[in-house]
């Protein structure tokens, strides 16, 4: 097959919400995609879309752990190999711990945290031939600051922070950065039963400085800056993209009052 002079990115979960924003803003980079996802009907619509020419659809489940290393080695046969592999795709269970089903861990685990090694696996010795290359993992705000009824998705995540760290200084060496980001609550299908919710929007509002919900272009901005040239010397990194939500809070707006001081700490 002759290559293009396009770079290649590899973007899970590419179908729908930031991995959909992010396959399209490679494209707009004159990247091509590799874009793997479960969704079948998800794909098919992105490679209908204006940018379908510069994309190449995989349907993948990366629960299935085994077929992605193999997977990952077609792709670089068919395609060349990738300067950008995204791991973005994320699946939660909301459960209280005695609730979670040694089922629902595994998954969880496989997805979130398993599958981005398997295809770090498949993809390295590919990436160790093209200059500047750069994996990104998309881990969550809450691998820093926990939820309740989230124990295995939390735990997932804050596991791909450390497998980061680790793929940094092993990479490092061969010109291969790794970074992460860490959304916040981000406004996609995902979370549309929650901002839906008049009372959820209002009351969760008050926790994120910046007023707003983070949009999927806003992440798909902070992973192609960690992906570029223009990010060249971080790697091991986290970006914490959550409207400032971790940062601190106003307790004013947090209680919803005009005036409000914490009480004496004497």
């Amino acid at each position: 097959m002759k290559r293009s002079a396009r770079p290649l990115a590899v973007i899970t979960g590419a179908a729908s919400g930031i991995g959909l924003a992010t396959s399209l803003r490679f494209v707009r980079e004159r990247y091509r995609v590799a874009a793997l996802d479960r969704s079948e009907e998800g794909l098919r619509r992105l490679k209908r879309s204006k940018f379908g020419d510069h994309v190449h659809t995989y349907l993948c489940d990366l629960n299935d752990i085994a077929a992605l290393t193999p997977l990952a080695r077609c792709i670089v046969t068919e395609l060349g190999p990738p300067r950008a592999l995204v791991n973005n795709a994320g699946i939660w269970f909301y459960e209280r711990i005695e609730e979670c089903t040694d089922e629902h861990w595994l998954m969880s685990l496989n997805v979130n945290l398993v599958a981005a090694a398997a295809l770090a696996r498949g993809f390295v010795p590919a990436m160790k031939r093209v200059k500047d290359a750069a994996i990104v993992n998309v881990s969550s705000r809450n691998a820093l600051s926990s939820s309740p009824k989230a124990s295995s998705y939390d735990a997932a995540k804050a596991g791909l922070l450390g497998l980061t760290r680790t793929l940094a200084v092993e990479l490092g060496e061969y010109g291969i950065r790794c970074n992460a980001v860490c959304p916040g609550v981000i406004d996609t299908p995902a979370n549309k039963k929650e901002l839906d919710d008049p009372e959820f929007v209002r009351n969760y509002l008050r926790l994120i400085p910046l007023n707003r919900f983070g949009r999927a272009e806003d992440m798909a901005n902070v992973i192609y800056f960690l992906a570029s040239d223009q990010a060249a010397f971080v790697t091991g990194q986290y970006v914490v993209a959550d409207g400032g939500q971790m940062c601190g809070q106003s307790y004013g707006r947090v209680f919803a009052r005009k005036k409000w001081a914490p009480a004496s700490s004497r």
